[in-house]
């Protein structure tokens, strides 16, 4: 990443870093997933969780922020997107609109007639990965294990993915 080096010893986990999408007129992706719950740990609600939608995802983002400095400001090479999940289901804007950018991405090279039907059908494969990644994330937390493992495998082509969306597969 085109940013000053941290020190060996920082804890900090950044999931993906990205280079080369067509997404915010080129800029270096650092991705940060978090999954969040409107509960504090000794059962109360987090401030604002009752009256306003997503309000622990509002937090995670400025936590985010704060544990990334370097990665906030405005104008640098390199733009952090923080993918914030709440348990229970709900997603950040930031999050969901990630998605539809990177669906819409992945679409333009298809021909004019195909193209909103496979950002469509990309869009349902990326929300249904991250949905699955969450629940896995939240039940290994449960459960106090960490498996660490990634689920990198081949990319499927766009027709594959329109057969799956068109099947509720």
């Amino acid at each position: 990443m085109n940013i000053l080096p941290a020190p060996q010893q920082d804890g900090r986990r950044i999931e993906v870093v990205a280079d080369g999408l067509p997404l915010f007129h080129g800029a270096q992706l650092a991705i940060d997933t978090t999954l969040v719950s409107a509960l504090k740990r000794d059962g109360r609600p987090r401030p604002g969780a009752a009256d306003i939608d997503g309000a622990a995802c509002t937090a995670a983002r400025r936590r985010k922020e704060a544990t990334y400095p370097e990665l906030s400001g405005r104008g640098g090479r390199t733009r952090l997107v923080v993918v914030a999940l709440e348990v229970g289901g709900r997603w950040s804007r930031e999050a969901w609109s990630f998605v539809v950018h990177l669906a819409r991405a992945r679409s333009r090279a298809e021909p004019e007639a195909l193209r909103k039907r496979a950002q469509q059908a990309w869009h349902r494969r990326f929300v249904s990965i991250l949905a699955v990644a969450a629940q896995r994330a939240f039940c290994e937390s449960l459960l106090e294990r960490q498996s660490g493992t990634g689920s990198d495998g081949d990319v499927p082509s766009t027709q594959r993915v329109l057969e799956g969306s068109r099947y509720g597969w």
